[in-house]
């Protein structure tokens, strides 16, 4: 493996000139650093980028770490995070596993954006220093150096709860995630407590629990009508891919969508319009939550204080499925 002393030797320069040449000082002529980085070229160097972050105490790295990719819901978040780590003149490295990740533990990136259900609070409680920020997207924790960035998930229910009860439903029925996601939990949450404030109910039987697909949304959807007859008018989905296989079940069953059953998705993907019937969802601005997330962690690291964190607009959208 080339080194640097490699470099400086055979540009017949200092290992210091050689670095200062290599990192664009203005100290070194424009002779001396075309030499060098001749030289540098031939050999195949190329510089720790570890060990210059180690040398200046910070990183030019900002860490990303998810539970997983599954489904279309990221790619609008990894955008807007991605368009801001860019304009700040950083790099982003992006981190999607169960264990705990040794970059983040490690402290290799500058700061770091958190959706990983797997890392616990009290690692985040630990990590996190003025040096060393941290915001997260799926947790409430109160902590100096952690800020939340979190989607209004009740408010976004309540519009989906009260579009139905105006459109007359009065037994509306609820499909949830795993237990292990925020959003979807505080989206659950919000459906039984716009009921109550209503001075609505709901059966128990009535809350399906599948997994955020759409394959789990149907499989759910196909067992819950063939031990059930008595069904809710309406459905309110955590997310949009479960209520997309939901839906699916409905119509094998021979049931129409939404005369006999409406349904209300929630996040707005892509698909949402096209699929059949186009879904009635609320609208969640990913790309702006995740440029949000990003501009506040930038804050964190330029030490700005007393500055007020964005709220992410969300709105309810009516199509035909309701």
């Amino acid at each position: 493996m080339t080194t640097l002393k490699d470099v400086a030797k055979k540009a017949n320069v200092s290992i210091s000139t050689a670095s200062y040449a290599i990192n664009g000082s203005k100290l070194i002529s424009q002779a001396t650093r075309d030499r060098v980085l001749l030289v540098a070229n031939e050999l195949g160097y190329h510089p720790n980028g570890n060990a210059k972050n180690l040398k200046r105490n910070k990183s030019d790295i900002i860490g990303l770490f998810l539970s997983g990719f599954r489904g279309p819901f990221f790619n609008e978040l990894l955008e807007g995070i991605q368009n801001e780590v860019e304009r700040n003149g950083y790099e982003m490295v992006v981190c999607a596993s169960a264990d705990m990740h040794r970059l983040l533990k490690e402290r290799y990136v500058g700061g770091a954006i958190i959706l990983n259900y797997h890392i616990p609070n009290d690692l985040l409680e630990v990590l996190a220093s003025e040096k060393y920020p941290v915001v997260v997207l799926d947790r409430e924790i109160k902590n100096p150096y952690i800020k939340e960035i979190l989607l209004p998930n009740k408010y976004g229910i309540d519009c989906a709860v009260n579009y139905l009860v105006e459109k007359g439903h009065q037994q509306i029925g609820f499909i949830a995630g795993s237990e292990t996601s925020f959003d979807g939990e505080k989206r659950l949450e919000g459906f039984k407590e716009s009921l109550a404030k209503r001075g609505m109910s709901y059966n128990k039987r009535d809350i399906i629990r599948a997994d955020f697909t759409e394959v789990s949304g149907l499989l759910s959807m196909k067992k819950y009508l063939e031990t059930n007859t008595d069904y809710p008018t309406a459905f309110i989905s955590a997310n949009d891919e479960m209520v997309m296989g939901a839906i699916q079940a409905t119509q094998e069953k021979g049931l129409n969508i939404p005369t006999d059953i409406a349904f209300v998705g929630f996040d707005d993907i892509e698909l949402a319009k096209y699929f059949q019937p186009p879904l009635s969802t609320v609208r969640v601005q990913k790309k702006e939550w995740g440029e949000t997330a990003a501009k506040t962690l930038f804050k964190m690291i330029h030490k700005e204080k007393d500055f007020e964190i964005d709220q992410i607009p969300i709105q309810f959208i009516s199509r035909s499925s309701s």
